[in-house]
């Protein structure tokens, strides 16, 4: 199956908010599992697997989320490093310098 990539810039409120909804996603298809052992529904190994699934999905959007900052300063938020995203300047390029 193609795979598809994801680039947004979303508020904390929003990141959170996402967050929030595939915890709630990951334990329905937990509850799902539990319902399965008592004969209802699917096999409880399905709904299991597609539990972790959700939850490899949520440590990603983690692992590969960073902070956004006035001044395109940018911090991974799993490493507090921080760098500054804009190129640097040629001081030779800089409007009034001499070459």
């Amino acid at each position: 199956m193609p795979r598809k990539h994801l680039n947004v810039s979303v508020s904390h409120d929003e990141f959170e908010d996402l967050n929030n909804a595939l915890e709630d996603h990951r334990d329905g298809f937990k509850r799902m599992a539990e319902e399965a052992e008592n004969g209802f529904g699917l096999d409880p190994a399905y709904w299991a697997g597609r539990a972790h699934e959700v939850e490899g999905l949520r440590k990603s959007m983690h692992e590969h989320s960073t902070e956004e900052f006035e001044g395109d300063e940018v911090c991974s938020t799993e490493a507090e490093e921080c760098k500054d995203s804009a190129p640097a300047r040629d001081q030779d390029s800089m409007p009034g310098s001499q070459a």
